[in-house]
């Protein structure tokens, strides 16, 4: 009896123990803590305008692809017309054989354009020039998709040569054209003053008999330099087709005599030397767009159209933000597309930058990577159609933390940096290693033509979530 008296003592006790914690212990987290440290978090929504730039000057012409064509885009109306200036490497110690060729000159001299896909129709006539330059591209120097080709080379001097062709070339049989061997090219007959002036410069000798002429070709840059310097392939005609080219060559065809069976040097073979573009040697594209005016001037959308013409830019609600929280926890934005998909012209793009304005030129310039405070990267998101940047918070608070830096009034900071509170989309390709992260950043020239949410028509949403302390 005792032993069960005792039990039920202990029982009692036990619940008056956790009946007086459940009264003391309820709100001990926050009793805690001071009124003041206190933090509250809060949702909410501000809006960003945005409007259709001209990319002008900022695509860096260079690359390892080159277009050539013509078409008008069905959406806009507007037409794009891409050529393109390239040099030609010679590799290094080239020779032609050293006991000459028969008569000192060249049996052909052709150029062929390889390209590894077209955009439009390829039984649309198409139709080219080509002239050499007279002045060569500088290593170093940023040459841009808006460059003069007139600066290269002397347009009162008529064309090299013209050629008229087809995406596809309907003379050659089906089984060349589908055979694996077979590469698409265009041929295009050059003078043969060129061949021959290749083959002089190399066995040129001095007074005393001496070959100077192989230092023309110890290297590209003295081939460029002393022997051609390169050419502008122009497109004239052919509204519908675009060339994606990689790879232009030049051939020089030429004869010599080699010992027969009877070893006499009494046979004659035919030999080519070819000289090569692509990522040896400089090149840089030269893209047209007209009537882009309607474009930027639209009040219900912004445009991205690409290899050149039109950007987006944001202006972003920096002082409105930051100002009115102690703390940015996230920002997320994104751009709905709208276009319908009616052919090559409207694909989207699969990488989609934000940088800030004032570094859009750098960023490319120096071969920079994205850093999550004043660049970022995005990828289209084909379920929604948009463009998600899932948090650009960091880029608040340094474009903010510059303007505090400053020590200017926000009325001279703004008049002595209008672009600082603006971003800039830019469609870029990118390039990855083994591990999938990103290793390099260019501008994507593919043809596309988009049109994004926005416009004056439309302020754009970022939600945000802040945070400050109770005062």
């Amino acid at each position: 009896m005792k032993r069960l008296f005792s039990c039920f003592l202990l029982a009692m006790a036990t619940v008056l123990v956790f009946t007086q914690c459940d009264d003391t212990t309820d709100s001990i987290g926050s009793s805690v803590v001071p009124e003041n440290d206190k933090i509250t978090a809060r949702t909410d929504t501000l809006f960003a305008n945005s409007r259709t730039i001209m990319a002008n000057d900022s695509i860096l012409a260079g690359s390892s692809d080159v277009y050539l064509g013509q078409y008008t885009d069905s959406e806009s109306g507007t037409t794009f017309v891409s050529s393109f200036v390239t040099q030609f490497s010679c590799a290094k110690d080239f020779e032609f054989p050293e006991e000459g060729v028969i008569g000192d000159s060249a049996s052909y001299t052709k150029l062929r354009l390889y390209f590894n896909e077209y955009y439009g129709d390829s039984l649309n006539a198409m139709r080219c020039e080509i002239y050499e330059l007279d002045n060569t591209l500088e290593e170093g120097t940023p040459y841009y998709t808006n460059l003069d080709p007139e600066e290269f080379y002397d347009v009162e001097k008529a064309p090299l040569a013209t050629k008229t062709f087809n995406a596809i070339d309907f003379n050659l049989h089906d089984t060349i054209l589908n055979s694996e061997d077979y590469t698409r090219h265009i041929e295009i007959t050059l003078p043969n003053s060129i061949g021959k002036r290749f083959i002089s410069k190399f066995y040129e000798t001095d007074a005393d008999g001496k070959n100077i002429g192989k230092a023309h070709f110890a290297n590209s840059e003295a081939f460029i330099n002393d022997v051609f310097k390169g050419i502008y392939v122009k497109c004239t005609h052919g509204d519908g087709t675009v060339l994606r080219i990689y790879r232009t060559r030049m051939d020089v065809g030429f004869k010599r005599y080699i010992a027969s069976s009877s070893g006499e040097k009494d046979s004659i073979q035919a030999l080519s030397a070819p000289f090569y573009s692509g990522k040896e040697v400089l090149q840089a594209n030269k893209f047209d767009n007209n009537d882009l005016k309607p474009l930027v001037d639209e009040k219900e959308h912004t445009y991205i159209k690409t290899p050149a013409g039109l950007f987006t830019e944001v202006q972003l609600p920096i002082v409105e933000l930051v100002e009115g929280s102690d703390d940015i926890n996230s920002a997320k934005m994104s751009f709905t597309r709208y276009n319908e998909e009616s052919g090559f012209t409207t694909k989207a793009h699969s990488n989609l930058l934000m940088i800030r304005k004032s570094e859009l030129y750098s960023f490319f310039l120096k071969n920079k990577l994205t850093d999550s405070k004043t660049s970022f990267l995005t990828t289209f998101d084909n379920s929604t159609n948009e463009y998600t940047y899932a948090n650009i918070a960091n880029l608040f608070k340094n474009c903010y933390d510059e303007y505090i830096k400053s020590g200017l009034s926000l009325s001279e900071w703004e008049a002595k940096h209008p672009d600082w509170d603006k971003v800039v989309l830019i469609p870029v390709s990118t390039t990855k290693d083994s591990n999938g992260n990103v290793v390099k950043i260019v501008h994507d020239i593919s043809i596309s033509s988009m049109r994004l949410r926005g416009g004056t028509e439309y302020r754009i949403p970022i939600e945000v979530v802040t945070s400050k302390f109770n005062k």
